[in-house]
């Protein structure tokens, strides 16, 4: 063990922030976390899909266990155009669940019972390292550390700041003005995300729906898109509509603005077989919100080694394919890895060292994340029928079940290549048809 402290300043309180202490806690590397909201708990937005590789990562957290109790498997999407006819069903989960491909299904699970796992799994002793109402002002790095200070005047010192405040991130901000005031080439643009849809997202009550719990279906066509996720209480949904212009500026929306969405689109099917319309589910509603949909991956990821990002303050996806939060829980176990593996060999690392540890954690998410991205946005644009060539695509092509079969076949032993926590001990429990690259054994700190 280190003589000396090392420690994390984590900056946002999200499932990545969160799943960035639980991990950095496994690494016995010290942390504090400040969330600028009153709570860690997340008690709005929409669903969130965790693939095979995000289960993964959480299952080695300990996590598995209370996240199957909130969260429902996937299976068949049900598939329809504006009008309610059937384009052919998408069988994507089903796949995972009949071959097992990767040990584990897709599941859906609401931000709130997320965040609720993640924190409620934190030891009394850790819940105190989590901070809220702490809104980050300033981040002053040194040779030796960085030192964060919040608006309501208190100031922390630590190692290094992990931003995880998302796609709106100060961390990142801060970092491009680190950068400019050292005459670095190195800058991130001001404004990295390209903002093409925007979604409105709502929950409502299944019984009002009516329609059976697990009911996933996606209604395409000019223009719009849905998404609707059933869980047992309450299904959420989403819209996602092309802008008028793609802006790289940020946009807030009023209550105002989600009503004249409704009155564009509220005739659009959400259910199976041409039910229940957006309208009457946005009158049944009991949360909702318009949000912007950004896209794009920044260049540079961290400064100085001693300022480091993950998750949408890194990258930031469209949420067709459900790629970011799995993204963001990747980031940081390939985070962690690095500054695990760094502090065998230096308990104290020097910021020269933490920067080759960032620039290597950066070059072995890079690809992934930009391929993901490219994805997300083209089965956007493709669910929103952008072109002609989208159209016929999503029409005719994709509901081919031997496509599908292909279509996965090609994704499937990527996802594959997704690290896991090296440092915690056990068995690969996540043994399906597809083997993951790295299922070997490592010991614990």
């Amino acid at each position: 063990m280190p003589t000396q402290r090392f420690r994390a300043i984590i900056v946002g309180g999200g499932p990545v922030g969160l799943t960035a202490a639980h991990a950095l806690s496994r690494a016995n590397i010290d942390f504090i976390l400040l969330e600028r909201r009153s709570s860690a708990v997340i008690d709005a937005g929409s669903n969130l899909v965790l693939n095979p590789m995000g289960l993964r990562a959480l299952d080695q957290l300990g996590l598995a266990a209370p996240l199957e109790q909130v969260s429902s498997p996937l299976g068949l999407i049900n598939r329809q155009d504006h009008q309610g006819r059937d384009i052919g069903d998408a069988h994507w989960f089903i796949l995972f669940n009949k071959l097992s491909s990767l040990g584990t299904f897709p599941r859906v699970v609401s931000r709130h019972d997320l965040t609720k796992v993640l924190y409620d799994s934190f030891t009394p002793l850790q819940k105190s390292q989590i901070l809220t109402d702490k809104k980050v002002a300033d981040i002053i790095p040194s040779e030796t550390g960085v030192q964060v200070s919040c608006e309501d005047g208190t100031s922390y010192e630590g190692s290094i700041v992990i931003g995880a405040d998302g796609a709106h991130s100060f961390v990142r901000n801060k970092m491009r003005a680190l950068a400019e005031d050292a005459g670095s080439d190195d800058i991130n643009d001001e404004k990295p995300f390209l903002t093409t849809f925007r979604a409105l997202w709502l929950r409502m009550p299944t019984k009002f729906a009516g329609i059976e719990p697990g009911t996933t279906c996606e209604t395409h066509g000019p223009g719009a898109a849905t998404q609707l996720f059933a869980g047992e209480d309450s299904s959420v949904m989403g819209l996602y509509e092309k802008l008028d212009a793609p802006t790289r500026d940020r946009v807030r929306y009023t209550e105002q603005d989600q009503v004249d969405l409704v009155e564009r689109w509220g005739h659009i099917p959400l259910a199976p077989g041409g039910k229940l319309t957006l309208k009457e589910a946005f009158n049944a509603r009991t949360q909702s919100g318009l949000v912007s949909l950004e896209e794009g991956v920044v260049g540079h990821w961290s400064w100085g080694g001693r300022v480091v990002l993950a998750g949408d303050s890194a990258h930031k996806f469209t949420p067709s394919t459900g790629a970011g939060c799995n993204n963001g829980l990747i980031d940081v176990v390939a985070l962690v890895n690095q500054l695990y593996a760094l502090r065998q060999k230096s308990p104290i690392p020097t910021h020269a060292q933490l920067t080759t540890a960032f620039q290597s954690y950066q070059a072995s998410r890079m690809d992934p994340v930009v391929e993901a991205c490219r994805g997300s946005g083209q089965a956007t644009s493709s669910a929103t029928w952008q072109t002609g060539v989208f159209k016929f695509i999503d029409k005719h092509i994709i509901g081919i079940t031997a496509i599908q079969n292909m279509l996965f076949g090609l994704g499937a032993p990527k996802m594959a290549q997704s690290p896991k926590l090296n440092f915690i001990k056990g068995p690969e429990r996540h043994v399906g048809k597809i083997a993951w690259t790295d299922p070997q054994e490592n010991k614990v700190y």
